[in-house]
């Protein structure tokens, strides 16, 4: 048996010393995980976990004031929409950025509507103007910029002349202004 073990040795020589050192090796890595690695990692776990909780404790907050500023915030947007008298000045700022921006005004249609449930009228105006691309899209970024609460609902745009940079819009815009006549 043992001249058996020893043939087999001398055979495969190098075969048993590469699985010999392959085996001290894996070894010797198992003892480097265990003794230094897996503290490491539980400590780093252990302040991620801490970290992840101090920032979802930050981010609550009580539920009454988040209320309060959600009614405050309320409070502030409806102080600045404006009465149902100030039409003519909103909608004439409207035509003013227009003449602005460079665009030629066309027909201009309005109709006012309630908001069920709050004291807000809503005047849907549609528009048609036209001008070049450049003019049409400064009027477009004028109307985002208006301090008003001033809804952009849809445009159309259209080219009739390929060659020609004039662009033709229909655009839909709702205005929301206070029903009451002493705001």
């Amino acid at each position: 048996m043992n001249q058996a073990l020893r043939e087999l040795f001398l055979q495969k020589r190098r075969l048993l010393i590469a699985l010999a050192v392959l085996l001290v090796l894996n070894i010797g890595l198992y003892v480097a995980i265990n003794a230094y690695l897996a503290p490491a990692i539980i400590s780093s776990q252990a302040s991620w976990n801490d970290l992840r909780q101090r920032v979802a404790v930050a981010g609550r907050a009580d539920v009454a004031s988040v209320y309060q500023r959600g009614i405050d915030d309320l409070k502030k947007i409806s102080a600045k929409i404006p009465a149902k008298r100030q039409f003519p000045r909103v909608i004439g700022d409207v035509l003013d950025s227009a003449v602005t921006s460079g665009v030629s005004i066309g027909s201009v249609n309005y109709k006012p509507q309630t908001v069920k449930g709050q004291d807000l009228l809503a005047y849907s105006v549609s528009m048609s103007v036209s001008g070049s691309y450049a003019a049409v899209k400064s009027f477009l970024g004028d109307l985002q910029k208006n301090s008003e609460l001033l809804v952009v609902d849809g445009i159309s745009l259209s080219n009739s002349d390929f060659f020609e940079e004039n662009v033709a819009m229909e655009i839909r815009v709702s205005i929301y202004l206070q029903g009451r006549e002493g705001a």
